[in-house]
């Protein structure tokens, strides 16, 4: 079994004398209630909680040596080194906030990017990172010229407010603390995770997941005034032929994407009392398993269990009774 040593409660107080009966709902035979939750009355031995695929909502990459261009429209993203030592970073980012349930406890994130391109002329492996990102960009939507062979990967002249080498807003006062960003500054001197690019044979390639990653999408999650994603780039930016490129947004059938797994708090959102009898309602969440318990006081006492739910395997309105035996009761829900 898991360990319990990460999980959400939520608690509520029931007072019997100060509830007054709501006849809305008919009187449940607790025995009747056990049977019906029978059937998820199965543990998982790797409960994860419910997984999410997050694609970015913003991608580009910045150029050493093309500095004023962009290539937000672009579908390739490119990081490392070319064959004369120019640096190439790319700039992500996810909508955590908008794609995750507030309140949610992120357990793991990982993220995949599918290979698009080698050096012609021989490759090195890249072993290349993720830092988060201390500032904002503009994507830009620049593509490389369709009518030059030798053009691909090059984009094409920033445009007001998109990010390229010198700036991460271009044609304002708002650069990097260096060319292509800094450490410090611009990012997270820390990595978040590591991955080593050899060829297409291996591709996709996974960051992560790592506890650094974890912790950046739950920052974005809880503060996403503060989201603005990762940069990748080499770890060694003085290797030859470590440059790769990778499919972006762009490319529909092999974007990146962000896997996150989570937990999402309980909450009992209504309380009834039909009876000698209380009602507990709340919504177990798919791939989350659940304990409710109680005890009579608030600060003191031992947490009982009052049913053991285990794993769900879908969204589930969850219907708990306890026969009132108590001048007062406290309940929680753990999930994990």
């Amino acid at each position: 079994m898991p360990s319990r040593n990460h999980f959400y409660t939520h608690s509520t107080r029931a007072v019997p004398n100060s509830i007054n009966p709501i006849n809305s709902i008919s009187p449940i035979n607790p025995f009747t209630l056990v049977l019906s939750l029978l059937p998820v009355l199965t543990f998982s031995h790797a409960v994860l909680g419910a997984t999410a695929s997050l694609l970015p909502i913003a991608d580009t990459s910045l150029m050493e040596s093309f500095p004023t261009n962009n290539l937000g429209g672009e579908n390739v993203i490119l990081a490392g080194v070319g064959e004369n030592l120019k640096r190439h970073r790319a700039l992500l980012r996810f909508d955590a906030a908008g794609q995750l349930p507030a309140g949610a406890k992120i357990q793991s994130a990982s993220l995949t990017l599918e290979l698009a391109w080698l050096p012609a002329n021989g490759y090195s492996p890249s072993t290349m990172e993720l830092h988060r990102l201390f500032r904002s960009w503009g994507e830009g939507n620049k593509q490389s010229p369709t009518n030059c062979t030798s053009c691909a990967g090059q984009g094409a002249l920033a445009g007001t407010n998109e990010a390229c080498w010198l700036t991460p807003f271009a044609w304002t006062t708002n650069a990097w603390t260096s060319p292509g960003a800094a450490a410090t500054n611009d990012f997270v001197s820390d990595i978040s995770a590591s991955q080593t690019i050899y060829k297409f044979a291996d591709s996709p390639y996974t960051f992560g997941p790592s506890p650094a990653m974890g912790a950046d999408v739950q920052a974005w999650l809880d503060n996403p005034q503060a989201n603005f994603g990762w940069i990748l780039l080499g770890q060694d930016e003085t290797v030859k032929f470590s440059a790769r490129r990778f499919w972006s947004r762009e490319n529909t059938n092999f974007p990146p994407y962000l896997t996150v797994q989570y937990l999402v708090a309980p909450l009992i959102d209504r309380v009834q009392r039909t009876g000698r009898q209380l009602n507990l309602f709340f919504t177990a969440q798919p791939e989350q398993s659940y304990v409710v318990e109680f005890r009579d006081g608030l600060t003191g006492g031992t947490w009982q269990t009052l049913a053991n739910l285990g794993y769900f395997s879908e969204t589930t309105r969850v219907l708990i009774v306890d026969p009132i035996t108590a001048a007062q009761r406290f309940y929680r829900v753990v999930t994990y």
